[in-house]
């Protein structure tokens, strides 16, 4: 029998209310307030941050619906790539005006409305500092030519007010005027420390201010900045991943083979020219130079098995060792996820922490009177976070001394995460080279092809990104010039430079003539052999000021834009037979000059043009002639005299209407 005679009769569910309930409408209040404030925030970041995140959220939008974007607005926007944006941005944003800098324009100018107009300038020029990531080179160029006039002014004026101080104290004045504005927005001063901690010259700070009031300064500093804002807020937003672009994200990675394509248009628009009008090709001499990536690798490769060489002749052994930072450096896990560890650390900060603790080593190293040498190389994790590989020899009995000591200092820091052999190995791993596997070079070699062309990588993975090795290769570059990280670092040995100008030696009969050691160190360059040339020069533990053969270096006669004397190498010395007595290796005098227009027509180049190449401007007619650059032309052409005087620097400011171009 049913339990109900007709089904009509049987209980049925309620119907569902149309009205949503308190509950109800207080999530839905709180979800759109939430998505409410993640727009206000986006809309406060710099334009690549909220080009990514409206992209996404449109993508989301139109993929999985309204929901799905607006959580990924209020949870992974807000709740996780936020606040790592705002602790990155936090490290280049200028804040509130400095106690000194106010007291100093409170004191600069005799009137309340001087002062005031000037705090007024130095606040805009801040405000258009925090949007340097927003730039594009141009506006940047102007910012730099804005700040560099407003020093200007700021000197001129001091000038004005000058009543017959000495010269110790006019320069100090002028010094510190323009540091402090310099200081304010987190630039380090040329001399700092010298002006700052000890008694100095006039005639020494004045190229520090003459730099310090000039566009073209203020133009490297500021680019740089920008550069590295950008590329530290897409480390933020994990476009720097093994996910997404590793090592470098692809706006820097662009921008550098851009660079590289413009640099390498000018050079093919150049050419040399000696003193009797003799002219050879500027891109020629390029890609026969180390600036060659193919020839740098070679001449690197040659230094590591030179050392090898040495190492196996004096019965020393090889220790490979890979040294890496804390998570806190590390801006992502190796899965591709954010760290929530991370704190906002740059590249250029985890490599400054590297090299510091590498000092350490080296000075507990030299307290023990252990001598090693070898090679460094620093490449990025997928993140673009560096780490280094060590290849060192070493005595064979010092081996394990020298994996205590550096597994000391390589844990050292944040050692509570480190709970695990696993977690251990991962910040400091050492391995003996094995003869019998392979020769030390062989284990350096990959490391070296990655970081420069990847030479005969073709086929071989990336094991953090998966990515080719050989394609991996240009954004490790792009990487290493965005933050400006040395790759290559040999430790112990005697200078390159000296081997080059050796190579460059052709007075053979007269380099056998005055010593056996020049001689053996100009064969031992010219035949590509560096173990020799090192045992010429005194073996891998020579000391700088021992070195049997010696850079030689010739002051030039002129000096540069900012009033300081020019020193060029010429050729090599013996320190017994002195200075007085060089071997020359640089007999011809070349300068930079334009193709004639024929060979630019025939080679489908334009005219040559000045690039950011050229650290330096031509004075044209259209440029007016009370303009700073003009007045720093005008003093560089009377560098001599600003040298003897400081006040030299704004002489004839009186007369600078009416200054001729």
């Amino acid at each position: 029998m049913p339990r109900y005679f007709w089904p009509w009769n049987a209980p049925r569910q309620a119907i569902a209310s149309p009205y949503p309930t308190w509950a109800e409408m207080q999530q839905h209040s709180r979800r759109m307030a939430a998505v409410s404030q993640a727009w206000t925030a986006l809309a406060q970041q710099p334009a690549l941050v909220q080009r990514a995140i409206r992209q996404r959220h449109a993508r989301l939008e139109s993929q999985r619906g309204a929901a799905s974007a607006a959580s990924y607005l209020t949870t992974t926007f807000a709740g996780r790539l936020l606040p790592r944006i705002e602790r990155v941005s936090a490290q280049y944003r200028l804040g509130a005006m400095r106690r000194g800098t106010a007291a100093w324009l409170s004191g600069q100018a005799e009137q309340e409305r001087g002062a005031a107009a000037a705090a007024g300038t130095l606040w805009e020029l801040m405000r258009r500092f925090n949007q340097l990531p927003d730039m594009s080179r141009a506006d940047v160029d102007m910012l730099a030519g804005d700040i560099a006039s407003f020093i200007f002014a700021e000197l001129v004026q001091l000038h004005a007010q000058n009543s017959g101080e000495s010269d110790w104290r006019y320069s100090h004045r002028l010094y510190l005027t323009a540091a402090t504005i310099t200081r304010e927005f987190r630039q380090t001063p040329p001399l700092w420390q010298t002006v700052t901690t000890r008694l100095f010259a006039p005639e020494d700070v004045t190229p520090a201010i003459m730099r310090m009031q000039a566009e073209t300064w203020w133009k490297g500093r500021l680019r740089r900045i920008a550069a590295e804002w950008r590329e530290h807020v897409q480390i933020a937003l994990i476009h720097v991943s093994k996910n997404n672009s590793p090592y470098a994200s692809r706006a820097a990675l662009a921008e550098w083979r851009e660079q590289k394509r413009r640099t390498r248009d000018f050079l093919q628009s150049m050419e040399l020219e000696d003193e009797e009008g003799n002219r050879i090709s500027l891109i020629d001499k390029h890609d026969g130079s180390v600036a060659n990536p193919a020839i740098r690798r070679c001449e690197l490769m040659t230094r590591i098995r030179g050392f090898e060489t040495i190492c196996n002749e004096m019965g020393y052994v090889g220790e490979f060792c890979t040294l890496t930072a804390p998570a806190r450096y590390h801006a992502t896990l190796s899965s591709g996820q954010p760290n929530p560890k991370w704190d906002g650390a740059s590249p250029a900060e985890t490599q400054r922490y590297l090299c510091r603790l590498w000092q350490k080593v080296r000075a507990r190293l030299h307290r023990e009177q252990i001598r090693l040498f070898g090679i460094r190389v620093a490449e990025p994790h997928h993140d673009g976070t560096p780490h280094w590989h060590l290849l060192l020899f070493m005595r064979p009995q010092q081996a394990a001394r020298v994996r205590q000591i550096l597994t000391e200092y390589a844990c050292q820091q944040d050692s509570e995460e480190l709970t695990s052999e696993k977690a251990r190995k991962a910040r400091f791993h050492t391995t003996a080279i094995d003869p019998q596997k392979g020769s030390a070079t062989g284990y350096i070699a990959k490391y070296i092809a990655k970081n420069i062309d990847g030479y005969a990588l073709d086929g071989e993975q990336d094991h953090e990104s998966g990515a080719n090795l050989r394609d991996c290769a240009a954004a490790v570059s792009a990487w290493a010039g965005r933050w400006h990280i040395r790759q290559f670092q040999f430790v112990g040995g005697a200078p390159v430079t000296v081997w080059r100008e050796l190579r460059r030696l052709t007075e053979a009969q007269e380099a056998r003539k005055l010593s056996r050691e020049l001689t053996e160190a100009r064969e031992a360059a010219d035949n590509g052999d560096w173990a020799a040339y090192i045992n010429a020069q005194g073996g891998p533990f020579v000391r700088r000021d021992e070195l049997a053969v010696r850079i030689w270096y010739q002051d030039a006669e002129e000096c540069n834009r900012w009033g300081e004397e020019i020193t060029r190498i010429k050729g090599v010395y013996l320190p017994d037979a002195g200075k007085e007595k060089p071997l020359l290796t640089r007999l011809v005098a070349w300068k930079v000059v334009p193709k004639r227009k024929a060979e630019a027509e025939e080679a489908k180049q334009s005219a040559a043009s000045w690039s950011s190449v050229i650290n330096c401007t031509p004075l044209t007619e259209a440029q007016p002639a009370g303009s700073p650059g003009v007045l720093a032309r005008l003093t560089h052409c009377v560098d001599r005299l600003a040298k003897k005087n400081a006040k030299a620097l704004f002489q004839g400011h009186s007369h600078r209407q009416n200054a001729p171009p």
